[in-house]
C-alpha cells in the first residue's frame, strides 16, 4: 500500500453549512488515518484559529494530521506547535501594498503567526472577527509591521465586491513579482508570497514526508483551492464548488459538503484505490 496524503479545505468542503462535519466524513477520515494515510488541512485560516476550531473533533488530534495555514504558507503538526515550514511576505512590498489599501479606504487585515492586525475596527472587521472567532489588534500604520514575519494580507469588502476586483487590477502589474493574489471568497482578496499557495504547501509537506505527489488527493470548493487541486495527483472539486475549480478538477463529487463529499473522495481514491 502506498501511503497517501489527503489535503482538504475546511469551509464548504469538509465543513457543512453549519460549520459541523457530517458522520460520513468523520468516519472516512478516521478510517484513512487508521490505515496509515496522512491528513493535511490546507486552508486560508491562521494555524491558531484552526486549532481552536478543530479541537471539538477528535479526528484532528491524531498522529499524521497536519495543518497548512495562511493559504498553505505555514505548516505544522496538528498535535503541537512545531513549524515544519514557513514562507513569509516580502516586508517592503507588503508595507507598500498595505499603504495602497489603507489610502484607498479599504479594510485591510494582516496576518502574522498567532496575530491578526488591522488599521481600524469597522463593519468588515467585526464581521471577519465573528467568522474567525478571533480578536483583531489595531495598529496605526503599515510601518508598525516593519520587520515582522507576515504570512498573508487580506483586503476585505462584504458589501461592494467590485472594489476588490478593481484594487487587484490596479496594482497587479506592480505587485505580481512579489505576491500571488486570489479570492478565497467574493469578499476576501488575499495576498501571499510569490511562491506560496495551497498547492505549494501540499507539495512541501509531501516532500518532507517523502510521499510522491502522485499519491496525494486534494478536495476543495473555492478559487483559492485551484493550486491545491492542480498540484495533487488527484484533484477533487466537491459538488457545490465554484465552476472555476470544477473546470480544473480531475473529479467532481456527486455529494456536496453537507452530505459527505470528502468521504466520497476518500473511499474512491484512498481506501479503495
Amino acid at each position: 500500500m502506498n501511503r497517501k496524503i489527503l489535503a482538504v479545505d475546511l469551509d464548504d468542503t469538509t465543513f457543512d453549512d453549519n460549520k459541523d462535519i457530517c458522520k460520513a466524513n468523520l468516519d472516512a477520515l478516521n478510517a484513512m488515518l487508521d490505515a496509515g494515510h496522512v491528513l493535511a488541512v490546507d486552508t486560508g485560516r491562521p494555524i491558531h484559529v484552526m486549532k481552536k476550531l478543530l479541537k471539538r473533533f477528535e479526528v484532528f488530534d491524531r498522529e499524521n494530521v497536519y495543518l497548512l495555514g495562511y493559504q498553505g504558507t505555514v505548516g505544522t503538526r496538528a498535535t503541537d506547535d512545531e513549524v515544519l515550514f514557513g514562507h513569509f511576505l516580502d516586508n517592503e512590498a507588503a508595507i507598500k501594498l498595505m499603504t495602497y489599501s489603507k489610502n484607498a479606504g479599504l479594510t485591510t487585515i494582516i496576518f502574522e503567526f498567532g496575530q491578526i492586525y488591522s488599521f481600524s475596527l469597522n463593519a468588515d472587521t467585526d464581521r471577519y472577527s465573528e467568522i474567525s472567532k478571533e480578536p483583531i489588534t489595531v495598529i496605526e500604520s503599515p510601518e508598525d509591521l516593519r520587520g515582522h514575519n507576515l504570512t498573508k494580507m487580506m483586503v476585505v469588502n462584504f458589501e461592494d465586491h467590485e472594489k476588490l476586483f478593481q484594487f487587484e487590477e490596479a496594482h497587479k502589474a506592480e505587485m505580481e513579482d512579489s505576491f500571488v493574489s486570489m479570492f478565497s471568497n467574493v469578499a476576501f482578496l488575499e495576498y501571499v508570497g510569490k511562491d506560496s499557495s495551497k498547492g505549494a504547501g501540499l507539495t512541501e509537506l509531501a516532500s518532507i514526508l517523502d510521499i510522491d505527489m502522485q499519491d496525494t488527493v486534494a478536495c476543495g470548493d473555492e478559487r483559492n483551492d485551484i493550486s491545491m487541486v492542480q498540484a495533487a495527483g488527484v484533484g477533487v472539486a466537491v459538488a457545490n464548488a465554484r465552476d472555476e475549480l470544477k473546470a480544473v478538477a480531475d473529479y467532481i463529487t456527486v455529494l456536496d459538503n453537507n452530505n459527505g463529499a470528502v468521504a466520497e473522495a476518500i473511499n474512491k481514491f484512498i481506501l479503495n484505490s
